[in-house]
């Protein structure tokens, strides 16, 4: 039998020294990081906070969003308010004015005009009721469809007609060295709310949709929704084709919505004295986007 050499126990006692000794100072570390409370961020800008999260680099105001996460954003933020989501953005292609303009729902105004070089809110807006002679503004926006003209003198953007409304496509006319929206109606005919109603028959069914007897309907787990009709006519009596894309062709002359209720591509012509919905397109169903 051969001896094992004491050196052999010096060495693993030195390991298990070793492991252990790193054992004791990896529990310290976590005691000492441990003691020091993490701090408590409400969602939104923490402006009252004394210091951020270290990333790259300390942020002096954290942002947190609704589920507890801190975020770095980078650029500067623009507050939209608290009462309100923004859907879409569209940058004005008139350089010179820094300006951009998002589609907004939920808010007091159907788009925010805003700096993007500051961030600054220059400006909300909501259309007038001009083509139906009201005197009221419509702040409806939708979930997307705003876009600029290619020369920047005019913006686009879609109207769902949640508040009973009606749903358009809204052509306002923008300044072109502030990019404000500037016209209010009078001699000059924009801003323009072209009407893209709904298609239904006398009956308030969908005439793109066919049903068959006996055909079963559709149901949002609380409102059931007859074949042929919509949740918004069932449920709050709004009846819009829920327009949502908007492309402007590139000599600035037609604009094409997509409506999505109806399942069609609207074409505007923007030449006219006051701009219609003209010829739609059958598309798949439920369309959202367009791209020329």
């Amino acid at each position: 039998m051969s001896r094992k050499s004491p050196r052999n126990f010096w060495i693993k006692g030195l390991r298990v020294l070793a492991v252990l000794l790193a054992t004791v100072l990896t529990f310290a570390a976590l005691a000492a990081a441990q003691s020091v409370p993490f701090p408590t961020y409400s969602p939104g800008e923490n402006t009252n906070a004394t210091t951020g999260p270290t990333y790259s680099q300390p942020l002096p105001n954290p942002w947190v969003v609704s589920d507890g996460a801190i975020i770095t954003p980078v650029g500067a933020q623009v507050y939209l308010g608290i009462t309100t989501r923004a859907k879409a953005i569209a940058l004005n292609p008139n350089t010179s004015t820094h300006t951009a303009a998002v589609l907004q729902m939920g808010a007091p105004q159907a788009v925010t005009i805003f700096n993007t070089q500051t961030g600054a809110i220059l400006q909300t807006y909501s259309a007038p009721y001009l083509s139906s002679g009201k005197t009221k503004s419509d702040s409806d926006g939708s979930a997307a469809g705003i876009t600029y003209t290619p020369d920047g003198l005019h913006l686009l953007f879609s109207q769902d007609g949640n508040s009973g409304s009606g749903s358009y496509v809204t052509v306002a006319s923008v300044d072109p060295h502030s990019g404000l929206i500037t016209s209010t109606g009078g001699a000059n005919p924009l801003p323009v709310q072209v009407s893209v109603p709904i298609d239904v028959n006398s009956q308030n069914y969908l005439t793109n949709v066919t049903c068959f007897p006996n055909s079963p309907g559709g149901t949002t787990g609380s409102i059931n929704i007859p074949c042929g009709q919509t949740y918004s006519i069932v449920s709050d009596d709004t009846f819009t084709s829920y327009p949502m894309g908007i492309a402007i062709s590139p000599d600035g002359k037609t604009a094409y919505a997509v409506l999505d209720v109806n399942d069609t591509l609207a074409k505007i012509n923007l030449t006219a004295s006051t701009p219609t919905e003209g010829a739609q397109i059958r598309v798949g169903n439920v369309p959202h986007s367009v791209v020329i």
